[in-house]
């Protein structure tokens, strides 16, 4: 866990800089997976939402549920992944020219893999894989928003407090305009937050001036050491949508099945991760 850590800190460091460690992010991502490789194990979980999931049990520990066929067990396969998405980069069209499921399966690798490595040797550590999780996103987006200046929080005018989130591109075109990125690897009770933070946007702003897409792995949690729950709220999500601010979109590496109803997608786009950067960023920035 050591060179894990290290590793996550050099990547870190350069995104806190400005950068899009690549490079990094994927050596980090590889070493995660070479640990998991050698010193843990995995096994079956329970069937849930229409799939198949699994654990990961090293040192007394169990890991967090998760999905075997969209993870890549071997590094030297994911590292040649990483680098055909990160090659498939297109600025002028601002997307990814990579099969969506391609890129829902690295991404999901690289972030499965470092949760998984916190939550047996290192579980004190509870912020560590949502920081690792932002600047995967950050680093994925920033090549296709060219223009775009990365930050993590709006200045409100007139003003004491600004919005703070987790990754904000102002747009190049508007000095008060942008895409607002709230990440969480899952969103539990934390659902209210993105919407009330593009209300607070909509007022202050106009609505439209910044569109906001929240970005998840999943929503599957383990019950017990035998069985696995999607924890959904899609009543809730409606009522945030129709009747506190619209967002344009809720992505997912592992979507639940029950926001791909058509009574939640109908009333807010619901899309994997890899759909929003082969066919759907351009369509919303």
């Amino acid at each position: 866990m050591q060179t894990l850590h290290a590793l996550f800190a050099a990547a870190k460091r350069a995104y806190d800089s400005g950068g899009t460690p690549h490079g990094p992010i994927g050596d980090t991502a590889a070493h995660a997976i070479e640990l998991l490789a050698q010193r843990a194990r995995s096994r079956g979980l329970a069937q849930c939402d229409g799939k198949a999931y699994s654990v990961f049990e090293a040192s007394g520990r169990v890991s967090r549920p998760f999905l075997p066929s969209l993870y890549e067990p071997d590094p030297r396969v994911f590292q040649a992944e990483w680098r055909a998405l990160v090659q498939a980069a297109q600025p002028k069209a601002k997307c990814y020219g990579l099969a969506a499921a391609r890129s829902n399966r690295v991404l999901y690798t690289a972030l499965t893999a470092f949760c998984v490595c916190y939550d047996l040797w290192k579980p004190g550590s509870r912020k560590t894989p949502g920081t690792f999780f932002e600047a995967v996103l950050g680093s994925i987006l920033q090549p296709v928003l060219p223009g775009f200046r990365r930050e993590g929080h709006v200045i409100l005018p007139g003003q004491t407090e600004n919005v703070s989130t987790d990754i904000v591109f102002h747009s190049p075109a508007s000095a008060h305009g942008g895409l607002v990125i709230p990440a969480k690897i899952t969103t539990r009770e934390r659902v209210v937050q993105p919407f009330a933070h593009q209300r607070i946007l909509d007022s202050i702003f106009g609505a439209g001036a910044f569109k906001s897409v929240l970005i998840c792995v999943s929503e599957m949690q383990r019950d017990g050491d035998a069985n696995a729950n999607a924890i959904c709220v899609p009543g809730t999500i409606r009522l945030f949508q129709m009747h506190l601010a619209a967002m344009s979109g809720i992505g997912y590496l592992d979507p639940p099945a029950r926001y791909l109803a058509a009574d939640v997608s109908s009333v807010i786009p619901v899309f994997t991760v890899g759909e929003l950067l082969e066919t759907r960023l351009p369509l919303i920035v």
